[in-house]
């Protein structure tokens, strides 16, 4: 499987790894905007180590993605410190076909609804740390997403969640 296949575009993905192991990566559909995206979540996280592109790593990626979204699988965050990692705990939790609304997030993690949504721009395992899982209030889909609505939509629709865009 390739990117492509799971998301139906084209997928630009640079890789943040310290020690050979991943610490965070970012995807987009132009590969300058996926490089951008890792930078400022390098500086939000203020993490150290070197950005690169790998098909070995993409390798990894995709199955790391069946396994949350096809099979269901929590994702392992590595044992680092990030930036409000509460935030992302609590979204790990969340099971597949499931959502919760950001303002339950920010309830449940204890951070300020305002530093929730800084913290989920800057997801350092987007989709692994599964914030598609989230919507408004009103039960539609908001905010930043690098892949675009559309894709978050067809993720929830994977999981058997029909949504308002």
């Amino acid at each position: 499987m390739t990117f492509e296949e799971f998301f139906g575009i084209k997928v630009y993905v640079k890789y943040l790894i310290k020690r050979e192991k991943i610490i965070a990566y970012a995807w987009h559909k132009e590969e300058k905007k996926a490089l951008d995206h890792l930078k400022k979540i390098k500086q939000y996280h203020d993490l150290d180590g070197k950005i690169i592109e790998s098909k070995e790593f993409d390798g990894w990626l995709l199955n790391e993605l069946e396994k949350v979204i096809i099979k269901g699988e929590k994702f392992i965050l590595p044992n680092l410190h990030y930036r409000n990692r509460k935030v992302y705990e609590e979204l790990i939790k969340i099971p597949k076909g499931k959502t919760i609304t950001y303002s339950e997030l920010a309830t449940r993690s204890g951070v300020k609804y305002t530093e929730v949504l800084i913290t989920l721009i800057r997801n350092p395992f987007q989709v692994l740390i599964p914030c598609h899982r989230l919507l408004t209030q009103k039960g539609t889909l908001m905010g930043f997403y690098p892949l675009g609505k559309e894709v978050k939509k067809r993720l929830l629709e994977i999981e058997g969640i029909r949504c308002d865009g």
